[in-house]
């Protein structure tokens, strides 16, 4: 069952929250319309510091790992065991947030961009299979 409007919206302000007010409006936009289809989404921490959105499913899984700067905010999914991913960059200069392009990559490069630690909160028993597949490809 997809996750709840109401707890895909809070999980979206929170990562937005130290955007500028325009630009944390179009993430969280951006972030519940991509992340709507996910049954848990997380907050996670990346390389350097960074923070990220992880969206799980069973059939696969999405990160978004932004600063609200830029001209656009990047979306990466993914299906379980697969190699590559489908990227897309959405322009964050338009209230509707345009597709700018996608385009395949590898996850193995992904990992080099958002290496992703296991989320300090808690995580339901149903997405924990789901976490360690991803960790095992971006961890």
């Amino acid at each position: 069952m997809p996750i709840h409007p109401d707890t895909l919206a809070a999980v979206a302000s929170e990562y937005a929250a130290g955007m500028t007010s325009i630009r944390g409006r179009r993430v969280q936009r951006l972030l519940k319309r991509e992340f709507a289809g996910a049954e848990c989404v997380l907050l996670v921490h990346g390389g350097a510091g960074t923070a990220a959105v992880l969206g799980l499913s069973p059939s696969g899984a999405a990160v978004c790992a932004t600063d609200g700067r830029g001209k656009d905010a990047r979306v990466v999914k993914w299906s379980h065991g697969s190699v590559e991913g489908l990227e897309t960059w959405f322009d964050l200069h338009k209230d509707s947030l345009p597709v700018l392009g996608c385009a395949t990559v590898p996850l193995a490069g992904l990992r080099a961009q958002v290496r992703l630690h296991e989320p300090a909160g808690a995580v339901s028993p149903q997405a924990r299979p789901w976490l360690a597949q991803v960790l095992r490809v971006l961890g």
